[in-house]
This record gives C-alpha cells, sequence and structure tokens, in this order.
C-alpha cells in the first residue's frame, strides 16, 4: 500500500494557520469538501466524528506526525490529506513534540482493514526522520509528491 494511492493535490495544505487541534482538525476536513470527496452540508458533523475519536485516543505519533482519522458514512472511498504547520501544534503525541505533519484519513465505515492498513503505512514514516524533516521544509505539492513517490 502506497500512501499516495490516497491522496491527491488538492488535499495537500502547505502552511496551516490553526493553532490548536480543533482549528486543524476542521481547516484540513475542508480540503475533502475542496477536493469533492465530503459534500459541503457534512462538513461540521464529519469535523464532530474526528473531534469524538480524538477524545478516545490522541492521534499525535512521534517526530512531528499527527494522524487524525474517522471512519464516517460521510465519504464514499478512503482518502487522504496532508497538512504542514510551520510551528507545529499540540496532538498529545507520544514524545510531547508537537505535530507539524497532519495526514488526515476519512474512511467509509466499511472500510475497517484497508484503514487501518493506511493507518500502518503512515505510522511507519515516525520511523524515518530524515524524511520527516524533509517533508516539512518542502514548499510545493509536486515538492512533496515526488519525495513521497520515492517511498
Amino acid at each position: 500500500m502506497k500512501i499516495l494511492e490516497y491522496l491527491t493535490p488538492e488535499r495537500v495544505k502547505l502552511h496551516l494557520t490553526g493553532e490548536t487541534k480543533k482549528e486543524i482538525i476542521k481547516e484540513m476536513a475542508q480540503l475533502f469538501v475542496k477536493s469533492g470527496e465530503l459534500a459541503p452540508e457534512d462538513l461540521e458533523e464529519f469535523v464532530k466524528e474526528i473531534n469524538e475519536r480524538e477524545k478516545l485516543t490522541p492521534t499525535g505519533m512521534q517526530d512531528g506526525i499527527a494522524i487524525p482519522h474517522a471512519r464516517t458514512p460521510f465519504v464514499s472511498k478512503l482518502s487522504l490529506a496532508l497538512g504542514i504547520s510551520d510551528t507545529g501544534v499540540d496532538f498529545e503525541s507520544m514524545d510531547g513534540e508537537p505535530s507539524k505533519l497532519i495526514f488526515m484519513i476519512a474512511a467509509p465505515e466499511e472500510t475497517k482493514k484497508e484503514h487501518l492498513d493506511l493507518l500502518a503505512e503512515i505510522s511507519k514514516l515516525s520511523y524515518e526522520e530524515e524524511l520527516i524533516e524533509k517533508i516539512e521544509k518542502l514548499n510545493s505539492v509536486e515538492e512533496i509528491f515526488e519525495t513521497l513517490k520515492l517511498q
């Protein structure tokens, strides 16, 4: 499984503006609306589901990665968005560090295995410190895709 199978350029945002976890989640959820994966009228409910999932177990990993996610009836196919925060946001990560790379997964309710496989694939990135640092510093969506293609 490759991360790029689920990520599109419309769902990548450099320089996220949110300063809190809730602001980042809302900002990133809008990327699914922009790409047509999520209907505008379902945005608030989708954000609510992501926030509820965060309350169960925070999704901050280590080395600056967070993976907020939800299985939801509001999307028809497994999709991924990537946001980069220049300053980092507190996602209650395992190492206490702010998260700069935010991977948000929107998964249909019936895609349990595929959803877990994508989570695992993104989690593997947390062991690639040099790659994470490189992605954090990239200045274009094209560069991000080129870098992830090599994975």
